[in-house]
């Protein structure tokens, strides 16, 4: 089991590689992009669906646009979230200390990955989709409520569903230029802070009792469930002419979709299941987001 030394200094490590590997795209915008696919195809939930297939190229492409803004739309809500949860818990921290420093670099890198996705979504010429009610209230409860190793749970949850995402769009010809600059800065970006998380995670675990780490796990599983649910939105495809009631029916018996997201989800629940936090009632939630 790692030392209090050992993290702090993988965190001293984390920092120096921020310091030599970071970027900043939001001066290279370029124009509107309409003929191309928003992300890699293959990641839209209706993909391989009678309603994809009778869609034209050209409204398939339209489709993974609006689909991506919103994606997007979520990384950006999910990664205000945290910064609000982990500074508010390290208000009164030493600044000085490993992880702390880290800490700031990270609200710093999420700061301006926010940036780029917004310049994103406009140069996709999309608009930012409302969040559904429901997910904005679990955000809430979220920033108020989560403790240190269900805050970096959750949040890590999203970004490993994002990082598999943006390496197939930061690679695939099909996307539009501004999503794949942002895909390839994000998935280098946000390997530091996945670390990173895992750690903390590490950390907070140390010596917990077995209800804490119990109720910490099937919180985590919620917490991923809502993301995943939240990628999934009805004012898309209403705003695409789309009957949603059909496009629903045909996203929650989609194979290829839920065999896409258990892909994204791979990693996480190998590092869970690592570190205990996947107890029956945690797998139970992961199966019924077709997450495991």
């Amino acid at each position: 089991m790692p030392t209090p030394e050992d993290s702090s200094t993988l965190y001293g490590e984390l920092l120096e590689s921020a310091r030599r590997l970071s970027f900043d795209l939001r001066d290279t915008e370029s124009g509107v992009e309409l003929d191309c696919h928003g992300m890699t195809p293959e990641w839209s939930p209706l993909y391989g669906t009678p309603t994809w297939t009778r869609m034209t190229e050209s409204e398939q492409m339209r489709l993974t646009r609006r689909e991506v803004s919103h994606f997007l739309g979520v990384a950006i809500w999910l990664e205000v979230a945290l910064q609000i949860v982990l500074l508010r818990r390290n208000h009164s921290a030493d600044p000085t200390r490993a992880d702390v420093k880290f800490l700031f670099n990270e609200c710093a890198d999420e700061n301006l990955h926010s940036l780029m996705f917004v310049g994103a979504i406009e140069q996709l010429g999309e608009r930012h989709s409302p969040l559904d009610r429901l997910l904005v209230f679990i955000g809430w409860l979220f920033r108020t409520f989560a403790w240190d190793e269900v805050a970096y749970g959750i949040v890590l949850a999203g970004e490993e569903i994002f990082d598999v995402m943006q390496r197939d769009w930061s690679i695939d010809d099909r996307v539009a230029i501004a999503v794949r600059r942002s895909s390839q800065v994000h998935v280098v970006e946000e390997s530091r802070h996945m670390t990173f998380a895992r750690q903390k995670m590490r950390d907070r675990l140390r010596n917990v009792s077995r209800v804490r780490r119990h109720v910490s796990a099937v919180l985590i599983a919620v917490g991923a469930h809502v993301i995943a649910k939240g990628l999934i939105n009805k004012g898309i495809y209403r705003d695409l002419g789309i009957d949603w009631r059909s496009a629903k029916y045909e996203i929650d018996r989609n194979e290829h979709h839920r065999m896409m997201f258990r892909r994204a989800t791979a990693p996480l629940v190998e590092f869970l299941d690592r570190e205990g936090l996947l107890n029956p009632v945690a797998r139970t939630v992961y199966r019924k987001s077709n997450l495991l």
